[in-house]
């Protein structure tokens, strides 16, 4: 029993120490050799200059917008590591039963990735494993807030609209700053389906997405239901 209690010590040790020099080597490769906070700037600075839109700072985008797109589609994202293991062991064991690639990374540090760098490529179990590394690298290279500023300006809203400034003007005709909690709230649940959610086209399944994003919030603790439901009854001014 001590000799099994020890290799198994000695496992767990090696395993940690395996790691360590893996994670420190991610960190040195994206910091110094292909250096992917670089490439991903370079990325969104460019379709944000090719859409002919307006790039946003993490100040600039409206604190409800944040806390809506969080608390719906990373609520670990200012304590996670790029990566939630969890979801991507579900999403792999989906793909592997249904026999194709089904589901995409959950985080917003993976949805960066894949608007960016693996924009151009068809997804697979190696893109994932992909998409999970190049998540870690800019979790060693990125501050939170720049990494949500990033996904900001370069996710799709639908009718080409890329990025939140051209999904404001496309949808309500105002900057991002002028629009109400409700407005904002509806924005936010549109990138999950922008074909599916369009309010241009079907109102009522925009409001009901709407009123997910918000019960998240509600769930999330961001606000109270009160709250809520003032932000459900505020007026949607579409352009």
């Amino acid at each position: 029993m001590k000799r099994f209690i020890k290799g198994l010590f000695r496992l767990f040790i090696f395993m940690f120490v395996v790691l360590c020099i893996g994670w420190f080597g991610l960190k040195f490769y994206f910091t110094y050799d292909y250096r992917i906070s670089d490439q991903v700037r370079s990325i969104v600075v460019s379709q944000v200059k090719v859409h002919h839109t307006r790039y946003l700072t993490y100040n600039e985008i409206p604190e409800m917008y944040r806390n809506a797109v969080i608390s719906t589609e990373d609520r670990s994202f200012f304590t996670n590591q790029g990566i939630d293991f969890r979801g991507i062991l579900r999403a792999i064991l989906v793909d592997l039963s249904a026999k194709q690639p089904l589901q995409g990374g959950s985080t917003i540090t993976q949805q960066l990735i894949h608007n960016t760098l693996l924009s151009d490529i068809k997804k697979s179990l190696k893109w994932k494993l992909r998409e999970s590394v190049y998540a870690i690298g800019i979790y060693d290279t990125l501050s939170k807030q720049e990494t949500f500023e990033l996904y900001a300006n370069v996710i799709y809203f639908g009718h080409g609209a890329n990025g939140l400034y051209q999904a404001a003007e496309t949808y309500f005709a105002k900057a991002p700053s002028q629009l109400n909690d409700g407005e904002l709230t509806m924005l936010a649940g549109l990138p999950n389906a922008p074909s599916v959610y369009d309010p241009f086209i079907n109102m009522g399944l925009a409001r009901e997405r709407q009123n997910q994003v918000i019960q998240c919030m509600v769930d999330y603790g961001v606000i109270t239901e009160s709250q809520a439901k003032h932000i459900f009854d505020e007026p949607i001014e579409l352009k």
